[in-house]
């Protein structure tokens, strides 16, 4: 049985979508004309045109942590790395706990976008 290949998702950009949006809404064009003319995903054009979900919407949990908390985190890592002291996951999942419990939230980071760290840093290895 072969592998199958991950599915690419977002491959349209907003702009187009807004179109596709305005052109479905004034009936200037069906969802489907409108999709297949704009290169967007029909249904997920269909839930916007519905109301099913927002037109700014984005898929995935909200981010826990704030951009500069997040900063000073990676800057951390990088220089407990560069004394020869690298942090393992649960390490930074402890350290992002305590900069959540800080700024008063009391969301799991694990759990919600803390497991994005890597992928929103590339300098994190």
């Amino acid at each position: 049985m072969e592998k199958q290949k991950p599915k690419k998702l977002c491959q349209w950009n907003q702009e187009d979508m807004s179109e596709a949006y305005k052109a479905a809404k004034l009936g200037q064009m069906s969802i489907a004309q409108a999709s297949k003319t704009y290169n967007v995903p029909r249904m997920t054009l269909s839930d916007r045109v519905k109301g099913k979900v927002a037109m700014n919407a984005k898929m995935g949990a909200s981010t826990v942590l704030t951009s500069e908390d997040e900063i000073s985190l990676v800057n951390y890592i990088e220089y407990m790395a560069q004394r020869g002291f690298p942090l393992s996951v649960s390490q930074v999942i402890g350290f992002a706990w305590c900069i959540a419990q800080e700024s008063l939230m009391s969301l799991d980071p694990q759990r919600n976008g803390g497991g994005d760290l890597k992928k929103d840093n590339p300098k994190i290895t």
